[in-house]
């Protein structure tokens, strides 16, 4: 067993395996958790057999893996109750803010953040796939890195006020929009974690709420060129050079 603090909390992690406790290397924490996760050996074998061929092919170790999946759901399913929850997304760090992709897989998310990578050399990454969300006593939102960020492994244990919510979809010109809360909402909501439990889930959807109620967000339409890259900079970062909420 060991802890790690994710998001500001501490989260104590009973494993089985070493896999799941290499791949928190940089996140361990000495401090009290708040709760403890850990996953079964059916729930392990589950995970694994369920997982596609080309996860298999990835990762050679079929129980640490299956360990590591299960672990990161379950402290995605308490972690609402503090105040943090999951956004499948692409989270990048420009001028000190923080600027979340979220896609359908193959839509080209992975593709769109290498071309700010490319653009502007000074974009760092936070996490590719799998970054934390927890929000801040002024209403607003910081964005974490996790050890869970998807094959390409990119994450850094940083965090970072949210400047603001990108939802891609691909076209055959690049557009940039922005989105009501409704329309926001019901894009978030295809990205997010659903808790089993009343009370995680119902702290799921206040914090989605409020998200979608703080932060600006946007509806990119983009044919993966460095033109969208540009697009979606230059019209993120400025608002978020003006705090990073909705005006």
């Amino acid at each position: 067993m060991f802890t790690v603090r994710l998001a500001g909390v501490d989260i104590a992690i009973d494993n089985k395996y070493a896999f799941v406790r290499r791949q928190c290397e940089g996140y361990e924490s000495d401090g009290a958790p708040a709760f403890t996760v850990s996953a079964s050996d059916d729930e392990i074998k589950a995970e694994w057999e369920g997982s596609l061929p080309s996860v298999r092919q990835t990762y050679p170790d079929p129980e640490g893996y299956g360990e590591s999946v299960c672990i990161y759901r379950k402290i995605c399913h308490t972690a609402p109750l503090y105040g943090v929850f999951l956004v499948h997304s692409a989270a990048l760090c420009a001028d000190g803010r923080a600027y979340l992709f979220s896609a359908p897989s193959g839509t080209g998310k992975t593709t769109h953040i290498r071309l700010w990578k490319k653009i502007h050399p000074d974009v760092s990454i936070i996490n590719g796939d799998k970054p934390l969300l927890r929000r801040n006593g002024d209403g607003g939102f910081s964005v974490c890195g996790t050890p869970w960020s998807g094959k390409e492994g990119w994450h850094r244990n940083v965090e970072a006020p949210l400047g603001g919510v990108c939802f891609l979809e691909r076209g055959e010109e690049n557009r940039i929009r922005t989105l009501t809360p409704g329309e926001g909402a019901a894009l978030l909501m295809k990205q997010i974690v659903y808790p089993q439990d009343p009370a995680p889930l119902l702290k799921t959807l206040e914090l989605s709420d409020a998200l979608v109620n703080s932060a600006p967000l946007y509806l990119l339409t983009c044919n993966i060129s460095e033109e969208a890259a540009h697009l979606s900079y230059d019209t993120m970062t400025r608002a978020g050079a003006q705090g990073g909420k909705k005006r």
